[in-house]
């Protein structure tokens, strides 16, 4: 495929999905807005106006008012951007199988110099080495696996109780993951990390009939099945095969029960991958414990969790999340959900009707010939490389 033909193509269906997430809105300035800005974010690869702005011109155009339009309607109180939440819910649910990977985490947006942005919390800053604390936003986020390497977000909103909504962490937490299960119509299986090892959340998940796998901190207290209370990581010990792990590594399996939620009983797996490291404790709820998973699926199924790191990193720094410049709550809500569904889009390249395209990109004549590692980051890279106006030079006569 041509360059210039390759460009063309790749223009218009952005922009025709801009278009199709606008149709519900009747008035015409917000459905320009919304036509607008998701095609912007995905060319500009940024998400400062000015730059998105920029971004949507042929080079020439008035950089400055349009900036001026983005802002205006997407801080405006006489609107609702509510049915495009709802349509990421929707869109990314239906894309969940019964053996689906539902994969949940929280990141922070830290705004080190900010002082007066509305809702502003205190974060533990997850790109500082020393996890310092800072000024910022916690997000709760949910993905869903689909083929070798795409994560669509289903749900990716800010944690209300940082701007002092009284509410708690886990009240919040607890919604959004009921919210989704329920969009899902109840399929896949979550895989949470350590951060959600809270003794406030298993219960209300156990009750809402929610499957999910996970990783326990070796300090957690359970019941074994002959009614010892003693730590996962002990329980574990005594369940440490004798050999040397194979490549695989080695695991383990046993019954147990949480002395804060009740009777039922959850699957305590332990994974060690390399002699002498500590193991891999994994909590399994009854509803994943479904016919043919065994304890090697569920230590297999919890390291595909951690391509979520890669989805945080597309999310934050594919579109620079954490340079944001607006200020009210409402404005920042809008701005994280419009680069989810940017960063959708993007995950779209690993459909079947992308393939011609991806295959047409590694074969640019303006590619450098380098390996792919992480596929949304490449093509993300690639499309704004495309797409983005180059400025025009007037060279003066003679």
């Amino acid at each position: 495929m041509a360059a210039r033909s390759l460009c063309a193509a790749i223009r218009q269906r952005l922009y025709a999905f801009g278009r199709d997430l606008a149709r519900p809105f009747s008035d015409s300035r917000r459905a320009r807005f919304i036509a607008d800005m998701v095609p912007g974010l995905v060319i500009a690869g940024h998400v400062h106006l000015t730059k998105v702005a920029r971004a949507l011109s042929s080079g020439a155009g008035d950089v400055h008012g349009a900036e001026k339009r983005l802002s205006r309607h997407l801080g405006s109180a006489h609107w609702d951007m509510g049915p495009l939440h709802d349509r990421l819910l929707a869109d990314s649910a239906a894309l969940v199988r019964d053996d689906s990977l539902i994969v949940a985490d929280t990141t922070d947006l830290a705004k080190h110099y900010a002082k007066k942005l509305e809702g502003l919390g205190t974060v533990h800053d997850g790109s500082d080495p020393g996890q310092r604390l800072a000024p910022g936003y916690a997000l709760f986020e949910a993905f869903v696996r689909v083929g070798r390497w795409q994560l669509f977000p289903l749900l990716v909103e800010p944690l209300k109780v940082y701007a002092g909504a009284p509410t708690s962490e886990n009240a919040e937490i607890i919604a959004h993951v009921l919210r989704v299960h329920a969009a899902a119509g109840g399929k896949g299986t979550w895989l949470l990390d350590r951060g959600f090892d809270r003794r406030a959340l298993f219960g209300p998940l156990l009750r809402g009939r929610v499957a999910f796998v996970a990783r326990l901190v070796g300090t957690r207290h359970v019941l074994s099945a002959d009614g010892r209370t003693l730590a996962a990581a002990a329980l574990a010990e005594g369940l440490r095969p004798r050999g040397r792990p194979g490549r695989a590594g080695a695991t383990a399996r046993c019954l147990v029960r949480l002395p804060e939620v009740g009777p039922e009983q959850f699957l305590l797996v332990a994974h060690w991958r390399r002699w002498g490291r500590e193991p891999l404790l994994l909590l399994v709820s009854p509803r994943a414990r479904q016919p043919g998973r065994r304890a090697e699926w569920f230590a297999k199924a919890y390291r595909r969790r951690w391509g979520v790191e890669d989805a945080t990193r597309g999310v934050k720094q594919a579109f620079a999340l954490e340079s944001f410049l607006v200020r009210s709550w409402r404005a920042i809500r809008r701005l994280v959900c419009l680069v989810a569904w940017a960063f959708w889009w993007l995950n779209g390249w690993g459909q079947p009707e992308y393939a011609g395209w991806v295959e047409a990109l590694r074969d640019h004549p303006w590619r450098l010939p380098k390996e792919v590692t992480y596929v949304f980051d490449w093509i993300a890279g690639q499309v704004h490389f495309l797409l983005h106006p180059r400025p025009r030079l007037e060279l003066p006569a003679g």
